[in-house]
């Protein structure tokens, strides 16, 4: 008799299935780990995981995160579709088709639209679901770079000051985007820090904000800005570059919040997919990478 898959949902406060969850994103999503995250209060209600078990484990799973999106200034209800994966030996049997055809039903009726950021690798799965690529924009700064001046402090997350200091921030934050932004995301940001950006945190007290930033070779790249006040982005942003050799500065978020020099916009497929009536094709935005599940 072959043995019955059983699809379970919203099982943030079941810690036998978050075991399973954890052992299941380990496996097919080896380079990141919720297992922190969740240990820290981050998985919220707003982020429900869809997983369908077989013979005692998770074997194929995505995830909806429930979303207050800004559209061209308007508030919008969505739906962010991420961690969508099946174990190796599991897959071709349509169980990801399956859990996607799950979430679209449930939600459709009580949002505006979906959205995700897929892998290269899976490009072609979701225009079966109507989902269109959308091509987003890095807005990038190549002349008259300003001198370094480095001075703000890097934050360590480790240290109980820092962190509450980050927190605090992150909560009170103003939108860097509202062409199309998001709110409300410390949850999305923070898995972000904990995963990718746990050393590119840098602080300036007077300004009392935070920017997430790389650099590399000669380019300097800054993933967002957490601030709660306006300020002169121009002006700080010297106390930000710590290298004599950078030659251009590259921006992952547009400048129609947070006003910056920049020489040119660059194209990009950042493998967006949108499923709803949203005309972003001939927008020049850029999604905040750390709202991104």
């Amino acid at each position: 008799m072959p043995i019955k898959k059983q699809v379970v949902e919203n099982y943030r406060d079941y810690e036998l299935l978050i075991m399973k969850f954890h052992e299941f994103i380990s496996m097919v999503f080896p380079n990141i780990s919720f297992k922190e995250w969740y240990l820290k209060g981050f998985w919220t209600e707003n982020y429900i995981p869809f997983s369908i078990i077989e013979s005692g484990k998770i074997i194929s799973s995505a995830s909806a995160a429930i979303m207050e999106v800004i559209y061209q200034g308007q508030n919008k209800k969505a739906i962010q579709i991420g961690a969508v994966g099946t174990l190796p030996e599991c897959r071709n049997q349509g169980l990801s088709r399956l859990l996607m055809d799950h979430i679209i039903n449930k939600y459709e009726d009580d949002v505006d639209f979906f959205f995700l950021h897929a892998n290269e690798t899976v490009l072609e799965f979701y225009p079966k679901f109507s989902f269109r690529s959308i091509k987003e924009n890095s807005f990038e700064m190549i002349s008259n770079i300003p001198k370094p001046t480095f001075s703000a402090r890097k934050l360590n997350i480790d240290d109980k000051g820092d962190y509450s200091l980050l927190i605090k921030l992150i909560s009170n934050r103003k939108l860097v985007t509202k062409l199309f932004g998001a709110k409300n995301y410390t949850f999305i940001t923070m898995w972000h820090i904990i995963n990718l950006y746990k050393n590119n945190l840098f602080y300036l007290e007077k300004e009392e904000l935070v920017v997430i930033k790389n650099e590399k070779a000669d380019t300097m790249y800054i993933v967002d800005v957490i601030f709660g006040r306006p300020f002169n982005f121009n002006l700080v942003l010297p106390n930000f570059i710590s290298s004599d050799s950078i030659k251009s500065i590259k921006y992952y978020f547009p400048p129609d919040q947070l006003k910056y020099n920049y020489d040119k916009i660059v194209k990009e497929d950042t493998g967006l997919f949108i499923l709803g009536n949203l005309e972003l094709e001939n927008m020049q935005f850029r999604y905040p990478e750390t709202a991104v599940t």
